[in-house]
């Protein structure tokens, strides 16, 4: 391949592991680190990466499996659509994208557990629960997932750009 030269495997076993900090160091601005694998790894690269500067908003995370998650109470909330100004009643029995998909509003779900970030759609305003594994805390300024994330009050209202 094209960029083999720029190809490092490193193997634990022999002898060959990471120096992460070696690894990220150069940080500039624009550069982005991505990390997949187990949490001990992932933790290791994303410790490295901010020692290295890279700002939160640059480092990027996705779980092979979902982690352990609190116990959750579900409760009804509503979610208004701006471009078509509907507003959709979210029961604590569905996600929102279950009732888009009810409403025949087309949204791309790939894991529905929060960490692919496929369902990812601008934040207009309300409070949310954020319940996914993709989103940085800048990020959830302006952004859901919609798979799991919900409304951060019974009844409340969380408006969406779709």
């Amino acid at each position: 391949a094209p960029w083999a030269d720029r190809v490092h495997v490193h193997v634990s076993k022999e002898g060959t592991r990471a120096d992460l900090d070696q690894v990220l160091a150069g940080y500039q601005a624009g550069y982005h680190v991505y990390t997949c694998g187990p949490d001990r790894y992932m933790q290791g690269v994303l410790e490295a990466a901010e020692r290295q500067g890279f700002p939160e908003e640059a480092r990027h995370l996705e779980y092979f499996s979902v982690p352990e998650v609190p116990e959750y109470e579900n409760h009804p909330f509503t979610l208004r659509l701006r471009k078509s100004g509907r507003d959709l009643h979210v029961p604590a029995d569905k996600s929102a994208t279950d009732v888009l998909a009810e409403a025949g509003i087309g949204v791309d779900v790939k894991c529905a557990d929060g960490i692919c970030g496929v369902c990812k759609c601008d934040l207009l305003s309300g409070e949310v629960e954020h319940r996914d594994f993709v989103l940085s805390k800048a990020q959830r300024k302006g952004a859901v997932i919609l798979c799991q994330s919900r409304a951060a009050q019974k009844d409340g209202t969380i408006e969406v750009d779709l």
